[in-house]
This record gives structure tokens, sequence and C-alpha cells, in this order.
């Protein structure tokens, strides 16, 4: 058992003498990992807009090079700016007005109606609200319909099958029909309260997969890797053109660490889903650059069969507490969300990190 654990500190001491690398700091703010439940790095229509800041009250920001660019010279990182009655309570108070719009999306969908019917419905809907809100002011309704009738050859507004032919997909048409924008939602603080209809519109899928590139930044996020100096060029794998540009900074620390290597074909495979054993060895490098030294907790947690080349940062983090019996892990299965959110939260108790934001 000794001799077991003696291996993990002899790995450390080899990969310190092979790679001459700037030590690995542990954060102080929060990382954007943490910031959600469900966390909009995995929603490539919300990253369009907005880039990770921690920094930021709710850890992302309006891009410059977005759809959201006439918001990116706002202070995020002021809390009252952010959360005022210009900010997050206007966008509360929107996302009230059309409540009634919510519940039908939620009722249908659990009535099993399909996308076509929900996107036709809530369109319909959305142009009679649009009338309602005219009562008692006939002239700026008589104003709208001539507006609509121009426009689209009727008084109502659009029609789903117009909405249907413009967007190329009833998920758009929904979107639309509530002005979604999941982006501002995540600067605003709000991601988690509308995630399920980002899971309808098909922005997420309902059980998506955790990829090699992912898990490789939520454990840069941990260590502050963007922070340590270490870059690697990811173009020097044959698919590294394929990294999510907004996960490219934790990536490319990553590799430029010794941390993320790649396949014998010379592929990084970011979007590949990630296994068990290759998350385990990640994060146990991850540990090791960053001057961790493992300690002897008694965990004695029985995983089954671990590949050789995993065997060592495995080995590493059983003893460390990090990974233990009931967590369901399997070397060869792909890691889950929640076997993610676990190994991220231990090591963050492991290495001293306040995740609790307060």
């Amino acid at each position: 058992m000794k001799t077991r654990f003696a291996l993990c500190l002899l790995i450390a001491a080899l990969i310190a003498a092979v790679f001459s690398l700037p030590a690995f700091a542990v954060t102080e703010m929060v990382p954007v990992y943490f910031r959600y439940e469900h966390d909009p790095r995995l929603n490539p229509s919300a990253m369009a807009d907005i880039i990770a800041d921690p920094s930021a009250v709710y850890g992302f920001s309006p891009s410059p090079d977005g759809g959201l660019k006439e918001y990116a010279s706002f202070d995020w990182t002021d809390p009252e700016l952010v959360n005022g009655e210009n900010g997050r309570e206007a966008r509360i108070a929107y996302h009230k007005s059309i409540e009634e719009l919510y519940g039908i999306v939620y009722q249908m969908e659990e009535d099993g109606s399909s996308v076509e019917e929900i996107a036709r419905a809530v369109s319909k809907r959305r142009n009679e609200i649009r009338m309602e809100s005219y009562d008692g002011d006939p002239e700026g309704l008589a104003v709208m319909k001539a507006r609509n009738l121009e426009k689209y050859g009727h008084e109502e507004g659009p029609l789903p099958d117009e909405l249907y032919e413009q967007y190329g997909s009833w998920e758009k048409v929904i979107e639309k029909a509530f002005s979604l924008n999941s982006g501002m939602d995540a600067c605003l603080g709000l991601y988690d309260d509308y995630y399920d209809i980002y899971v309808i519109i098909g922005q997420v899928p309902q059980d998506q997969a955790i990829t090699r590139e992912y898990a490789a930044a939520v454990f840069a996020d941990l260590f502050g890797a963007e922070d340590s100096g270490a870059s690697g060029d990811v173009t020097a794998f044959s698919d590294g053109t394929d990294v999510s540009p907004w996960l490219s900074g934790g990536i490319e620390a990553a590799v430029g660490a010794g941390i993320l290597k790649g396949y014998e074909d010379g592929t990084l495979r970011p979007s590949a889903p990630v296994t068990c054993a290759e998350a385990a060895v990640m994060l146990g490098r991850f540990l090791t650059v960053s001057g961790y030294a493992f300690e002897e907790t008694g965990n004695e947690a029985d995983i089954g069969y671990v590949p050789e080349w995993a065997s060592a940062e495995i080995d590493c983090l059983l003893r460390a507490g990090l990974i233990k019996s009931g967590d369901g892990f399997v070397c060869s299965d792909a890691l889950s969300a929640q076997q993610l959110r676990t190994l991220a939260e231990r090591t963050a108790e492991l290495i001293g990190l306040d995740i609790s934001g307060e």
C-alpha cells in the first residue's frame, strides 16, 4: 500500500522534472463552472454572444464581437449595475411579462406535444398578447395592425408557417416568439431559471455528453491555469481547430503544461465524450503541476479494472479521496455531468478553493 502511495509522489517529481512550467495557483475568484448548476459554456448559442468572465458578477459578460456587443462596455463587475433596474430587474420583468407563454410550453411538453405544435401555439398566442397590449388604445392598435398588414399581408402579425420559412426550424420559431437570449440570461444570473426552455428549443441536448475539452476546461478553471503563463499550440494537433473558441484558453494552458497530450494518431478529439479514466488522468496531472502533495486518506475504494496508462493518476485520486466507492466510476465509461461535479467539488475542498461565492 505504501509502495503504491509512494508512486504518487514519484509521478509528481517526474512531471516536475520533465516539464519546466509555471506552477498553477488556485484562483481567488469562484470559478465560472460553479456559478450555475447548468454551465452556459455547454450552450453554443449562448456562447456566441458572451464570454466567460470570472470577475463578472455572474461569471459571464457580453462579447464585444457577439450579438450583445452593444452591452460589452458596461461594467459587469458592478453588482448594483448588473442587478439594478436596467439590468437583472428589467430582465426578470420581461420574463414575467411572458409567463403565460412559458406555461404553454411546459404544459404542452408534459403532454407530449411535438416541437412544431408548441411553436404554432406560442407563436399564435404571442401575436394575441401583442394585440391585447393595446387594450384601451385603439389608435395604437390601428397603427400596429396597419404595420402588420404592410409587412406580413395580414393584421395579426407573422404566422407560424411564415416564421418557419424565415428561420428554418420550429425550435427557432419558439426562440423568436420569446425573444430568448440565453447569453443575456447567463450574464444576469438567470440561466438556470430558464434552462428547461433552452433544452426544449434545442440549444442544449437533453442528455449532454461531457467532452474532453469541457472536462479539461473545468479543471483548468479550478487551478487558474489560464493565468499561469502555460500555453500550448492546439493547432499542432490535426483537429486542434475543432476546439470551441470559448474553451480555448483553458485547453491551451492544459496542452502547454503537458496535461492534455492527445492521441498517438496526432488528434486531440476535443468534442469526443471523455471517459472516467481520461478525466482522472487530467485531474491527476493538474494536481501534480499545481504542486499538490498527495496525502494518504485511507480511502480503499475498488473501482474494478484500471488501464495501465491511467493507473498512477487514478491511484493518487483514490488515495486522496477524490474517487470513492458509490461514485459509479468505471474507467471505460463516459464521465457523467454529476461525476464531473463531484470531482470538481471534492477537488475544490482539497485545494482550499472557496466556491460558496460569499
